[in-house]
């Protein structure tokens, strides 16, 4: 967990100290998890996390789930970020695999946008509103030049549909 975000929002901490939170809607449970491990690049879900997120998902056992999360599980093929993404993926998925209600996992830190699916998960990522990661495969990282992204993601009973777009920055704003 981050001091300085709980100092800036002490509301958003669950009763076990941790940042995350569900969002019941008609379409299904929005699940946030808190993947920060402090002082580490790579993500984590504790023990004491991935026994919220079991219960959360009992809670919602008969209807669809959504995971919003920050360090993805799964292999990007960058291998830099493969690196450095969920440390604990086989735990996070033993636990989805026994609900089965996940019907899709969105993820950050990558700073690329990605679409796939890890283990029948549909996943997606995005690029980030700072820098970009660029397509190099190689076993080193580089910066990308495309501009900031933010998506826009509807979701109902027929699926999800997510929209990704680009917003350049201004040049004035750039220095």
């Amino acid at each position: 967990m981050t001091t300085g975000f709980l100092e800036m929002f002490p509301g958003a901490a669950t009763g076990n100290g941790f940042v995350q939170s569900v969002v019941d809607s008609r379409e299904g449970r929005l699940i946030l998890l808190d993947t920060l491990d402090s002082g580490h690049v790579e993500g984590r879900l504790c023990a004491a996390r991935l026994e919220w997120l079991d219960e959360r998902l009992q809670e919602a056992r008969d209807q669809p789930a959504f995971l919003f999360m920050h360090h993805p599980p799964f292999r990007i093929h960058i291998p830099e970020l493969d690196r450095v993404r969920l440390a604990d993926a086989d735990a996070l998925h033993a636990i989805l695999l026994r609900h089965g209600n996940v019907r899709h996992i969105f993820a950050g830190h990558v700073h690329r946008l990605i679409a796939g699916s890890w283990r029948g998960i549909v996943v997606s990522t995005l690029r980030s509103t700072n820098h970009q990661t660029a397509l190099d495969f190689s076993q080193s990282w580089s910066l990308g030049h495309e501009p900031p992204a933010y998506a826009v993601i509807f979701i109902d009973a027929d699926g999800v549909v997510v929209h990704f777009h680009d917003f350049p920055i201004d040049a004035a704003f750039a220095h």
